[in-house]
C-alpha cells in the first residue's frame, strides 16, 4: 500500500520526524506546511515538494491524494489542524498532546470513527523497551495486584524554554505538565493498566498559564479495584535532559525503572536489577511509532497510541488543572462524560 504523506509543523522536531516517515517502505512525502518560510525552504529542498504557509492551503491542493497527515505543531493548533485533515480522509499521527480540550478530543475520535480513519498520538515511552520490560512484569502477575504506584519528572524546562511558544499558553495550553509531563502520566496510565478515576492536585505556576511544579494523586482503576499513584512533574529542576522514575507496588513485589535500570522485587524471593542496553535513540523509537502507525492504517498491527489514549491523558491533564484551581477532587471521567 503506498501512502501519499504530507507534514504539518517543519520544525526542528517536524523535520527530524518527516524524515523518518520518508524513510519506511511505502511513503511518498507529498507536501508540508509551516508559518516559517525558512522552514519551508529547508522542507522544499530536501524532500523535492512544495511547502506551504498553513495547513488549509496543503490541503486545498492536495486533498484528494492525501492519506497520512503528520502534525507536529504548537499543542493548541492540533485540534483545527487534525480536524480538516480528517474531513480531508486523511489518517492522523498528532505529537503529544493530542489536543488541549477535552470536548476537542472527543471531536476528533468522533470524527475519526465517522471517516473509518486511525489518529495515532506520539507517546514513544510504549516502544522504549525498558517501558515494555517494565508494563510486562506488571502485566504478568507476578507482583500480584496493583494497588500503589508513583512517578515523577523534573528538567530545567522552564530555562530550556524560556521565550519560545511553549510558554506562551496560548500555543502551549499549558506548563510542564502539557509538555514532557504528558509522557509521564501516558507511561503510569500504560504501565499499571489504570483508567484514571478522580484527580486532586497542587500546582505553582512560573507565570500566567504556565504550570512549572505540579503534585498530583490520582485515583487509577484496573479490573474493578484501585490503584493510588501519586505523580510529581517539576519544569525548575537543575538538567535539561529529564529525570524520570517510576514504581509499581503489588500485593507480592514491586518494580522500579528510573530509565535505565529496572528492578524487581517479589515478596520473599531474590531481588535482581536488569539495565537496559537496546537501541533508545530517538531515530530508533520514532520509526518504531511511525511504523506501528501505517501497519495500523494497514490493518496488520494494532495502533499502540490510539486516539482514546490521547482522550484520557487530556482528560487526566485538565481534571488536574482544575482540581487545583477549585481545591477539590475532580472525577476525570465525568468531564469526558460532559464532552460527549
Amino acid at each position: 500500500m503506498q501512502f501519499g504523506a504530507a507534514a504539518i509543523g517543519l520544525g526542528g522536531l517536524g523535520q527530524l520526524e518527516i524524515e523518518v516517515l520518508d524513510g519506511l517502505e511505502g511513503v511518498e512525502v507529498l507536501a508540508g506546511a509551516d508559518v516559517s518560510a525558512e522552514a519551508r525552504d529547508v522542507f522544499e529542498r530536501e524532500f523535492d515538494a512544495p511547502a506551504y504557509a498553513t495547513h488549509d492551503e496543503l490541503l486545498d491542493a492536495h486533498g484528494d491524494e492525501l492519506d497520512v497527515a503528520l502534525i507536529v505543531t504548537p499543542h493548541t493548533l492540533h485540534f483545527e489542524q487534525a480536524r480538516a485533515c480528517l474531513a480531508a480522509d486523511a489518517h492522523v499521527y498528532l505529537e503529544k498532546p493530542m489536543v488541549t480540550d477535552v470536548g476537542d478530543a472527543v471531536e476528533l475520535l468522533e470524527l475519526a470513527d465517522e471517516r473509518n480513519r486511525v489518529v495515532q498520538v506520539g507517546y514513544q515511552r510504549r516502544f522504549h523497551p525498558g517501558f515494555t520490560e517494565v508494563k510486562r512484569l506488571v502485566d504478568s502477575g507476578r507482583i500480584g495486584e496493583i494497588h500503589a504506584a508513583n512517578a515523577y519528572l523534573g528538567q530545567d524546562w522552564i530555562g530550556l524554554h524560556e521565550e519560545s511558544w511553549r510558554v506562551d499558553p496560548s500555543f502551549s495550553g499549558g506548563g510542564q505538565l502539557y509538555d514532557t509531563g504528558s509522557h509521564l502520566l501516558d507511561a503510569l496510565c500504560w504501565i499499571t493498566g489504570g483508567t484514571p478515576a478522580q484527580v486532586s492536585a497542587r500546582i505553582a505556576y512560573a507565570s500566567e498559564g504556565i504550570d512549572v511544579n505540579s503534585a498530583l494523586a490520582i485515583r487509577l482503576e484496573r479490573d474493578d479495584r484501585p490503584i493510588l499513584a501519586g505523580v510529581t512533574v517539576s519544569g525548575n529542576g537543575v538538567e535539561l535532559t529529564p529525570s524520570e522514575g517510576y514504581a509499581i507496588w503489588g500485593t507480592s513485589g514491586q518494580v522500579t525503572f528510573d530509565g535505565e535500570t529496572i528492578r524487581f522485587a517479589e515478596r520473599g524471593a531474590t531481588v535482581y536489577e536488569s539495565v537496559i542496553e537496546a537501541q533508545t535513540d530517538f531515530t530508533t523509537l520514532t520509526t518504531a511509532k511511525l511504523r506501528n502507525f501505517l501497519e495500523s492504517i494497514r490493518g496488520t498491527a494494532e495502533p499502540a497510541v490510539p486516539g482514546a489514549v490521547g482522550l484520557q491523558v487530556t482528560a487526566l491533564t485538565e481534571a488536574a488543572y482544575r482540581a487545583d484551581e477549585e481545591e477539590r477532587q475532580v472525577d476525570v471521567q465525568a468531564l469526558i462524560d460532559r464532552a460527549r
